[in-house]
């Protein structure tokens, strides 16, 4: 009889553990620890997550419930008062070096030729009970941490995420975000700043596509053609104060979105593009915005197992760990017809079944054939 190893098992081989435990050690993960070493930490909140479990409580009885596959897994029962304790000290630079080596591996199953990159830049607000995380306050009844993400949406994966407490603007929190030269990048009106235009996009080689401000002061220097329900395609020079720091010629697009009827204005460098490209590069950022609604939905990042920031950041910092096994699980299924979502679903309720993925797949299509026709009997008549 084959001998398959559970579910769980099987995501877990994009992590190899000697592998993990060598970060482990590099961090002094596991430094002074008796009792919850980093790799079964990990193990039980990565569990929550790809199970849903709602509670600390919940975690501990239904991971534990699951004792004959821990040997397998290499960890042993938990208690919810270690792993809490857990949650508020363990580094969280080792979990940040998981999630990129997990990234490389995504890009190296989805690799293709070579071209300009398009990332999408932006950010979503969990929000916090106020008198339970005090810390994360930010207006005066409520809480909240902001995820900043730059997201590729080719690869429809996150290539990179900060954490910052709500009150924190988009415009701020770009100046840390990593930029890389010769890509273009996609963002809303939030990301309005001139200085970071002009130094972190345009000398940097980068084209970028934005939102304009309503109030922005400019002198147009050239009208191009415009088609269909593009109403203006002008190049343009920020005259106001601040605008001067953004010392270059500019596009400015204004058209109606087709869905709304809504006036956008764009902003970008790219002065030679048919104004039809620049437009359906913004039209790509909704991807970013179908991702955050992806993971609230189907991750554990809006109810939380602990109180503290460090818990809070961990337990995020191991959703997008858990969002990459699934995109490298799906990506090694391209061959068949399978969302996500679907995937998801079938992994959340069968972790510690010993089948393989493509078995789960499999038992929900309806394989059966269908019956053959009976044949229909006549009945013939001889007339003499």
């Amino acid at each position: 009889m084959k001998h398959t190893n559970t579910v769980f098992y099987q995501l877990l081989r994009f992590i190899p553990k000697h592998r993990f435990e060598d970060a482990v050690e590099r961090h002094q993960g596991d430094y002074r620890v008796r009792q919850l070493s980093c790799w079964s930490q990990f193990i039980a909140m990565l569990y929550a997550q790809l199970s849903g479990c709602q509670s600390l409580r919940h975690l501990e009885s239904t991971f534990n419930s699951q004792g004959n596959h821990h040997y397998h897994l290499g960890v042993r029962g938990i208690r919810r008062s270690t792993l809490a304790d857990a949650n508020k000290k363990r580094p969280l630079g080792l979990y940040k070096e998981l999630f990129f080596s997990l990234l490389g591996k995504v890009h190296s199953t989805t690799a293709k030729e070579a071209k300009q990159a398009i990332r999408l830049i932006d950010s979503t607000t969990i929000d916090l009970n106020k008198k339970l995380f005090s810390w994360a306050h930010f207006r005066s009844n409520k809480a909240g941490v902001k995820l900043h993400v730059i997201y590729d949406p080719e690869q429809q994966v996150p290539t990179f995420f900060a954490l910052t407490h709500a009150k924190i603007n988009d415009r701020k929190a770009a100046n840390r975000l990593p930029i890389m030269t010769n890509s273009t990048y996609v963002f809303d009106r939030a990301y309005n700043d001139y200085r970071w235009y002009y130094e972190q996009m345009h000398l940097k080689g980068n084209r970028f596509v934005g939102r304009m401000k309503k109030d922005a002061q400019y002198d147009v220097t050239d009208t191009q053609a415009v088609t269909n329900n593009i109403m203006k395609d002008q190049i343009i020079r920020l005259t106001s104060a601040a605008g001067k720091r953004c010392p270059i010629p500019l596009r400015r697009i204004r058209f109606i979105r087709q869905e709304d009827q809504k006036e956008i204005v764009l902003i970008s460098n790219d002065l030679t593009s048919p104004a039809e490209e620049i437009m359906g590069l913004y039209k790509q950022r909704w991807q970013i915005e179908l991702f955050f609604k992806w993971i609230k939905q189907n991750l554990k990042i809006k109810r939380f197992f602990g109180t503290t920031e460090q818990a809070v950041h961990l337990q995020i910092l191991i959703a997008m760990i858990a969002y990459l096994l699934l995109k490298l699980v799906n990506n090694s299924l391209s061959n068949f017809q399978v969302s996500l979502q679907q995937l998801t679903r079938l992994i959340s309720v069968n972790l510690f079944q010993r089948k393989t993925v493509l078995e789960l797949i499999n038992s929900t299509q309806n394989k059966r054939k269908p019956p053959k026709p009976k044949p229909v009997m006549q009945l013939e008549l001889e007339f003499s």
